[in-house]
């Protein structure tokens, strides 16, 4: 278990010396973030409507994950703890809501900010979503909105200034501030006229820029040709690129030709859900191809991921077999869909049913660009060692926190879910907020009989659990400290 310990000092000693990649063979890594996607609904999943050959394809090609986990059940925290590789509990991030924002560079380093240390071109495309940060590049007139909806007032200014991509180790960028958004006619150009929500900086120029066409192609496909753009640059250096897609997050919208090669599908809003895969799958596989074009699909590194569990309500995604949805601490709202393929390095068409979580990426990718990435509160591991076969699966103790009251613990195969209110399985059976269970024979976490009765393993989790939020708390004071600036007004 992680213990809170003395923070290092600054970032330039986040890194220590190579541990496996030359310069020469460093891969690029492409780390692609899918929006309320529900764990059945890929083919390679399982699902039988939803067809998605060009993801199946990338899972064929590598490693499919069957106990994948991200660490909240919502974008916002389940991102914040992807970049830092710090579960975000741990900084005060505890939903999209109510969040301190991310901590200074030199209090918790970015993803970005370690890669680019070791020598990567880094980039950024798609939904951001991350801290306080967006307040700063909204007009008055949106801020005030935005402070409206959000039930907030005012943030700090290091705050402000700690979320901003361009100042977080990111190179060049093509970005949106908010959590979703339209999709056809996507429109770059706030509908009461007044600043731009997406952005975009490159290079030297540190300042963003408003991307204002007023109407460019659809989203999904827009994200896709600024991903290619980066992808075709000339540099030659290795690089890094954040491909966060907000497909299948509402509204549900798509392109007619893609609604109409879902016919099978008798639900309407479930085909145009299906229509909105087609084309996210397509797009995947028009990057895929990009790289096969170039050459570089051997020395690339790919990672899918869904942000959090399906929101079953509002777009129709399932989690079968799995109980709860976005906003559940049960399977469904943080086990996600997980593949990494890397040609010549990793297996092809492996099955990995051993369980991992979001914050292992930060260590792995960080690994495979020839660093080992260093700070007390990193709670992944290196996942590379396990599976290219040189070690044995990492293993350890699995922790979710969300909001005050939806807490849980994995050890093994044992789980406590402290879910904050009851969830009900797919056929409708009524599970109540806190249960144990183990997920080999029970895994759609139902009550009554199908509960671990073992209480010496129940006072094993809830010791666990406890401990783990106690140490919480405490590395919440050392990571969120109160500002010494006036407030953004």
């Amino acid at each position: 278990m992680l213990k809170s310990s003395t923070l290092l000092p600054l970032i330039g000693c986040i890194l220590s010396s190579a541990v496996s990649a030359t310069e020469e063979s460093r891969p690029n890594i492409l780390f692609i973030l899918v929006d309320d996607l529900g764990y059945a609904d890929l083919g390679c999943q399982g699902s039988k409507e939803i067809r998605t050959p060009h993801i199946d394809g990338l899972a064929a090609s590598g490693l499919r994950f069957t106990d994948a986990y991200v660490t909240a059940p919502q974008c916002g925290p389940s991102r914040a703890g992807i970049m830092t590789g710090v579960h975000q509990a741990r900084f005060g991030y505890a939903d999209n809501e109510k969040n301190h924002g991310l901590p200074d560079p030199k209090i918790l380093p970015l993803m970005p900010e370690y890669l680019k240390q070791a020598g990567y071109r880094t980039g950024l495309v798609g939904k951001w979503h991350i801290g306080q940060g967006t307040e700063a590049m909204l007009s008055k007139k949106a801020r005030d909105e935005y402070r409206k909806i959000r039930k907030v007032t005012a943030f700090s200014q290091e705050r402000v200034e700690a979320a901003k991509p361009w100042k977080r180790g990111f190179d060049e960028g093509l970005f949106f501030v908010g959590g979703g958004g339209h999709y056809f006619p996507f429109r770059a150009k706030r509908t009461d006229g007044s600043s731009a929500n997406y952005f975009t900086f490159n290079g030297s120029d540190r300042n963003p820029k408003p991307f204002e066409r007023d109407t460019v192609a659809f989203k999904t496909d827009f994200l896709t040709d600024a991903a290619i753009d980066f992808i075709k640059s000339k540099d030659k250096k290795p690089w890094f690129l954040y491909l966060s897609y907000t497909a299948p997050h509402t509204p549900l919208q798509a392109k007619q030709k893609d609604i109409a090669a879902n016919t099978h599908i008798k639900d309407p809003a479930r085909r145009i859900y299906a229509g909105m895969m087609t084309c996210l799958d397509g797009n995947i596989g028009r990057i895929l191809k990009q790289l096969d074009q170039q050459g570089l699909r051997k020395n690339t590194l790919v990672v899918f991921l869904s942000d959090n569990g399906g929101p079953t309500s509002k777009n129709t995604s399932r989690n079968d077999p799995f109980s709860g949805v976005k906003g559940d601490v049960y399977e469904g709202g943080i086990r996600v869909p997980m593949i990494a393929s890397w040609p010549g390095t990793l297996a092809k068409g492996k099955v990995i049913s051993e369980p991992v979580i979001s914050l292992d990426l930060l260590p792995t990718f960080t690994a495979v660009a020839g660093r080992q990435a260093k700070h007390p509160h990193l709670e992944g591991k290196n996942l590379m060692p396990w599976l290219t076969g040189k070690a044995e699966c990492p293993g350890g103790e699995l922790f979710w926190s969300w909001r005050e009251n939806f807490n849980a613990v994995r050890i093994g195969t044992l789980k406590e879910i402290r879910n904050g209110k009851p969830v009900k399985a797919v056929d409708g059976t009524a599970i109540p907020a806190h249960n144990f269970v183990d997920l080999v024979t029970n895994p759609r976490e139902l009550a009554g009989e199908q509960t671990l009765k073992d209480e010496d393993k129940k006072q094993r989790l809830s010791t666990a659990l406890d401990a783990w939020l106690s140490s919480v708390k405490v590395d919440a004071d050392k990571l969120t400290p109160i500002s010494k600036s006036p407030p953004l007004r």
